[in-house]
């Protein structure tokens, strides 16, 4: 059983005195609410998840193919209302809100612009990575390997594996900036001053999921299970691991697990990407092998003081995690849980990817697959 701060709710009310409406989350009892479970439908381990493949417990008044969504509202007096409507759209719309997907749609813009800017799309580095897609169809949290067409000759060679990677489900930071944004006010990532950057405040140390962001990775299982990575590799915060340990739970005890700084998020100033001590991350998950970290509390993270790390530096990082630790692991399929500025990063500054839907901003919980071949140039 997971535990949620109240205090992160508390704040989020305190941070937005205006209605807002959160799509698809409530902190609620109620039986009416929609919850995301796993399929019925019996399907060989090895089956692609279609978007007919519905997930979704709905109320009694639901057909099979129709879903309940419900919106929490905030009102002025600090109450919450829940409403709940029946939908027949695609399960996979409740998983992210509409202010979500222009949020992702909006960082794919100003950030490929950014990484332009800085000339970090053009560095060419001693070990040239190249990703490409393993299934032949992607969508909107859909792209991942389909073993039955493509079968063992997907990594056949020798410096080339799969590595599905995935982002974590949303966490409390997550939730205020969309209550943020669909208030209509600006967040400034660089301002060190909580009225203009909540995730500067104290309260956001190394945040966890929400119920939403719960439900997300729960729902995620299904698909997970019908991958086959030998290793599963999660950012030491608190929220990858706990999206690793829902959608990768069919994995737990047949496959090592291990927990790497080179995956986790930007550096400095956000003070909800610092993570607690390895200690007491431990003592919360000793089934995790955190070996590879060198220090007990965050020195990396601390290292930047009251600057977040640049782009230039953070894709740096990257290729050292990918070029020396992933392509010096025997494994030939992996497993990768961490974070979406790390993410768009890997994929537009680091690797070499022709197609867009691969290089886009990831949305929480959205898993995609990729093959991934490492050359050595000659420079």
């Amino acid at each position: 059983m997971m535990l949620f701060p109240r205090r992160m709710f508390g704040m989020a009310l305190a941070l937005s005195p205006h209605i807002l409406t959160v799509s698809s989350f409530a902190f609620t009892t109620s039986p009416t609410v929609a919850t995301i479970l796993g399929s019925s439908n019996n399907k060989s381990k090895n089956s692609r998840l279609t978007p007919d493949n519905t997930r979704l417990h709905s109320s009694s008044s639901a057909t099979s193919s129709q879903k309940e969504i419900c919106e929490t509202t905030i009102t002025d007096d600090g109450k919450a209302q829940v409403l709940c409507t029946v939908s027949n759209d695609n399960y996979r719309t409740s998983l992210w809100s509409e202010v979500a997907i222009k949020a992702a749609k909006q960082f794919t813009i100003s950030q490929r612009k950014k990484l332009k800017e800085l000339g970090a799309l053009d560095i060419k580095r001693p070990i040239r990575i190249i990703g490409r897609p393993v299934s032949e169809i992607c969508g909107m949290g859909d792209c991942v390997v389909d073993y039955e067409s493509d079968g063992a000759s997907i990594t056949s060679g020798s410096d080339t594996k799969i590595v599905h990677f995935q982002r974590h489900g949303q966490g409390y930071h997550n939730l205020i900036c969309d209550m943020w944004r669909e208030a209509g006010k600006p967040i400034d990532f660089d301002s060190s001053d909580p009225n203009l950057n909540p995730v500067v405040r104290p309260e956001f140390l190394d945040p966890p999921l929400t119920a939403l962001g719960i439900q997300q990775c729960s729902s995620q299982r299904k698909l997970c299970s019908t991958l086959s990575p030998e290793l599963v590799i999660v950012s030491p915060m608190l929220r990858c691991i706990q999206t690793a340990k829902l959608s990768f739970r069919d994995h737990v005890g047949r496959v090592p697990w291990i927990s790497h700084e080179g995956c986790r998020e930007e550096l400095g100033l956000l003070v909800g990407n610092k993570r607690r001590s390895i200690s007491d991350i431990w003592s919360d998950y000793p089934e995790i092998d955190f070996s590879p970290i060198e220090h007990d509390e965050d020195v990396l993270w601390d290292q930047y003081g009251d600057r977040r790390e640049t782009l230039l530096e953070k894709s740096e990082r990257i290729y050292k995690f990918l070029s020396e630790y992933v392509r010096g692991r025997p494994e030939k399929e992996v497993a990768i849980v961490c974070h979406s500025a790390y993410l768009f990063t890997l994929l537009n500054a680091v690797m070499d990817i022709e197609e867009e839907e691969l290089r886009s901003w990831f949305l929480t919980s959205e898993v995609r697959s990729l093959k991934i071949t490492f050359i050595d140039e000659d420079l």
